[in-house]
């Protein structure tokens, strides 16, 4: 017999898997919108508007759901709200044939607010569920299906839809119609085996009642971040240090599929191959780097990943060829999870147990307000500068933002007492 740990381990691997379909099929939303004439400020929008909502609505989320003891019944809900809308891209063609890209972006954009109130609540419940030894495993395996599930059906679609289009099995849009529905269904089977996972019981946030009455605006916001950024060192640093090094990251999002797709003729099969061989890669590096995680320290990695990990924006700008660009990216998806274990690591330890997810919720608030800017400005620098010089501007904020992990360091536990002991 499981345990009840054990059960919940095995649904999040299941539920992985699914949404792995899903993610495949997502990767070629921003292509899909191209094709159907969406313009480049579009892009921009589906990068940056999402984020927008996300910093004004995690942090009510989060006190909202502290105060309630069974919040995973509202996370469940809004996933499968969320899950549905994605689905409906499928058919916007045939119901609105003159105005197919706008409404893509549009239906795309508003189901990130029920996947918005679904992520605030999902990262806390995944510390709940999974004790504290076995995350980073559970999470490297998770990484590991989703990226081998990813690739091979990233590679299958981005074949589908070449040859659906070539051999007149299905035209376009067609073709992506029924890419969306398979995936569309694969985000719903996933939110299935997310209500089979049962957190343990927890007590609501004494403050409750009074939560409920609270005018949210954007000075309580504020006032509610300054609080939990003050109260932690550790918490303050790395909040400080992500946002610097992510800020080079938001500001290119929207560009590469613009530099692939309309200034180097990328097809639909090198997308999907692209995408394909990334996540080969995130396979090897995770199976690498939760083993050798232990042994560096989650702190050390990461300040040995992360300027590594600035290098892809430089490598894309300087040799903008697609065969290259499909090595360049597989070695920065080697390095990536190795940022990702050890900045999860870190940023769990920072966060008290108790205001878990309020503390996610301040510090996943204040990287979409940088999320909600940076892809705007990067489409606005593209306008009047070429796509590569904007990369490499990116590269260099991201490159600083690495160099910060070292200056404002936060030390594992055992190192920081290692001169105590001594």
């Amino acid at each position: 017999m499981r345990t009840e740990v054990e059960r919940n381990i095995h649904y999040l691997y299941v539920e992985v898997f699914w949404a792995a379909i899903f993610s495949a099929v997502f990767s070629f939303s921003a292509t899909y919108a191209l094709r159907l004439g969406a313009t480049n400020q579009m892009l921009g929008w589906l990068s940056s508007i999402p984020s927008l909502f996300a910093m004004f609505m995690m942090v009510p989320v989060a006190r909202f759901l502290e105060s309630r003891s069974e919040s995973h019944l509202w996370t469940n809900g809004a996933l499968f709200v969320g899950r549905a809308g994605f689905l409906m891209v499928a058919f916007v063609p045939w119901l609105f044939p003159q105005h197919a890209a706008e409404v893509i972006v549009a239906l795309l954009i508003a189901r990130t607010i029920p996947i918005t109130f679904f992520n605030t609540g999902f990262g806390p419940m995944l510390a709940d569920v999974i004790p504290e030894r076995d995350r980073s495993t559970v999470f490297a395996n998770r990484s590991i299906i989703l990226s081998g599930v990813t690739a091979l059906v990233t590679f299958a679609s981005g074949r589908w839809l070449d040859a659906a289009q070539a051999l007149h099995w299905a035209a376009f849009p067609f073709n992506y119609q029924l890419l969306y529905v398979v995936g569309g269904l694969s985000a719903l089977a996933s939110a299935y085996f997310v209500t089979r996972i049962k957190p343990p019981p927890r007590e609501p946030v004494d403050a409750a009642p009074k939560l409920e009455r609270t005018r949210w605006t954007l000075t309580k916001l504020k006032d509610i971040a300054a609080d939990m950024v003050s109260e932690r060192r550790d918490f303050s640093a790395i909040i400080l240090n992500t946002l610097v090094f992510n800020l080079g990251a938001w500001l290119v999002m929207p560009l590469y599929t613009i530099l692939f797709v309309r200034q180097l003729n990328a097809s639909d099969s090198w997308i999907g191959l692209n995408t394909t061989l990334a996540n080969l890669g995130v396979i090897v590096g995770y199976a690498l780097w939760r083993r050798w995680l232990p042994r560096i320290g989650a702190g050390r990695a990461l300040r040995l990943t992360v300027p590594l990990s600035a290098s892809y924006a430089f490598l894309v700008a300087l040799f903008p060829n697609l065969t290259l660009i499909l090595i360049w990216g597989i070695l920065i998806n080697l390095i990536n999870p190795g940022v990702n274990l050890s900045h999860i690591s870190v940023f769990y330890r920072v966060c008290p147990e108790e205001r878990r997810a309020s503390y996610m919720a301040v510090y996943s608030s204040i990287m979409n307000a940088g999320a909600f800017v940076c892809p705007m400005i990067g489409i606005a620098l593209a306008a009047v500068i070429d796509i590569r010089w904007v990369l490499v501007i990116g590269g260099v904020v991201r490159f600083l933002g690495a160099l910060m992990f070292s200056i404002l360091r936060i030390e594992d536990p055992q190192v920081a007492e290692a001169p105590a002991a001594a």
